[in-house]
């Protein structure tokens, strides 16, 4: 818990710095954490964690080259014994090595037996499924805060450190320990997971409700009102208002006229002068303000691009709705995570792990932030210019839009997950008797694929010690 929510009070940290910093005069920035175009200073975090992390390596510098294996000091007293008043000493037994092609014999049968079962086979669907929501989820929540709610970037990570990470905990330890105290049988644990991800669902579509305007930006998604627009689609921007002043359109550097519209420079807002320096620099004069109806004489301009308030306003009831999710999601992950230890047989338990985790990093967390990625980008209004001529980065996005793409993919994909969870409710009722005996199905389903010999009646022998082959033997 406490790890994690370092790493994002860090994060938070070096993504509120400017990334020259130590370098460059802050004061002579004129952007600041809320304005889209500002780098945080990425690299200092990885410095950090890299000291941090060579720091705590170093009593591991102070250890043996190697430490002795488990029961090998037992194993050596056996084998020293003395034999019926004898001194003499029996070398422990030779260990045969394991080849290579004895370790992989039984993975082919252990994966058929495995995708065999359905519950399994079901399993594994689910955990692709979730993985693609919450790597969608997380990868650009950052992103969809800043847009959506005028929240900057350090801010948003702040509060996913402090508020989401350890409410999803809660929720975990929560949920693993009413398995504990209610014993639950694994019919139920399957609908306690199958009824908690369906309400956390239903939140989910509630985040659909905390909406704001489009951010009003002229010439793009508001005409110049009272003005003759230029239709032109390379000239959008421009107007009878800027038409003398030769603005550059591969340039974004955004003001806030009085009026509450936002434009892409002080160029394309007609002003004529300006006091100040840096974030305090005021434009006067600007003639396209003024054609918007309010008489001014001298309309003004700030930098930076006017806040919403609705946005501003939303922005608490979202996270609300987000905390609630988190907790319920994560109060029925632990019973989830318990039916597949349950539902297989206790020496594929390992293997069945194994196969769950690649499956999702491999078809969930890899391309989950690229279709998220793609589908998000098809949202962008405006995009930045790099010097050298190429595309950079969006500097406006379709606010409406990026918030039905990005929840939408969410909510989908969580539609599907409801489907599978029911779908694995109903295998596992029809499976597993309600007498508390989880196990007894297992055996019956995979006795006809098992090659595995039966050791149930076999003595266990300890390490060392003599069998009654070897006692037969005497001492040279």
């Amino acid at each position: 818990m406490f790890g994690p929510t370092l790493g994002f009070l860090l994060g938070s940290f070096c993504a509120s710095l400017w990334v020259d910093v130590g370098v460059v005069d802050i004061d002579a920035i004129s952007i600041n954490p809320k304005d889209t175009r500002w780098v945080g200073a990425w690299w200092l975090g990885l410095l950090i964690c890299g000291a941090v992390n060579f720091i705590a390596s170093l009593p591991f510098w102070f250890l043996p080259y190697s430490l002795p294996k488990e029961g090998e000091n037992e194993n050596l007293k056996i084998s020293h014994l003395p034999v019926q008043g004898d001194h003499c000493k029996i070398d422990p037994p030779a260990q045969p090595q394991l080849k290579f092609s004895e370790a992989v014999k039984d993975f082919f049968p252990s994966l058929k037996k495995l995708f065999g079962n359905p519950i399994f086979l079901v399993y594994i669907f689910l955990t692709i499924l979730q993985y693609n929501s919450l790597v969608g989820l997380i990868t650009y929540e950052a992103k969809f805060m800043e847009q959506q709610f005028n929240v900057s970037v350090a801010r948003a990570i702040f509060l996913i450190g402090v508020i989401l990470l350890p409410i999803t905990i809660l929720g975990m330890f929560l949920g693993g320990f009413l398995i504990k105290k209610f014993k639950l049988h694994i019919t139920e644990m399957a609908k306690f997971a199958c009824i908690t991800f369906i309400v956390a669902y239903l939140l989910n579509l509630l985040y659909f409700m905390c909406s704001c305007e489009v951010l009003q930006v002229a010439g793009l998604t508001a005409p110049y009102s009272g003005l003759k627009h230029l239709s032109s689609p390379k000239t959008s921007f421009m107007a009878s208002c800027n038409t003398d002043c030769s603005c550059k359109l591969d340039q974004w550097d955004p003001v806030c006229g009085d009026n509450g519209i936002t434009y892409m420079t002080a160029c394309f807002a007609g002003c004529k002068s300006s006091t100040g320096m840096g974030k305090n620099t005021v434009f006067h004069n600007c003639s396209c303000v003024e054609g918007r109806g309010h008489g001014l004489g001298n309309s003004s301009a700030v930098l930076g691009q006017c806040q919403r308030e609705s946005c501003t306003k939303a922005f608490p009831y979202f996270l609300a709705l987000q905390t609630a999710c988190a907790f319920i999601l994560a109060l029925g992950g632990t019973p989830t995570y318990m039916i597949m230890f349950r539902s297989v047989s206790p020496d594929l338990k390992s293997f069945a792990v194994g196969i769950e985790t690649l499956g999702g990093r491999v078809l969930g967390g890899l391309p989950a932030p690229i279709y998220f990625g793609a589908l998000i980008d098809e949202t962008c209004l405006k995009w930045g210019t790099k010097n050298c001529g190429g595309s950079g980065s969006c500097r406006v996005y379709d606010t409406k839009a990026f918030r039905n793409v990005y929840l939408g993919l969410i909510a989908g994909l969580r539609a599907g997950c409801c489907l599978l969870y029911i779908v694995l409710s109903v295998l596992i009722m029809k499976r597993f008797k309600p007498d508390g005996k989880e196990m007894t199905d297992i055996k019956n389903t995979e006795r006809s694929t098992s090659k595995e010999p039966d050791t149930a009646n076999r003595k266990e022998i300890l390490p060392g010690a003599r069998t009654s082959e070897e006692s037969e033997e005497t001492c040279m």
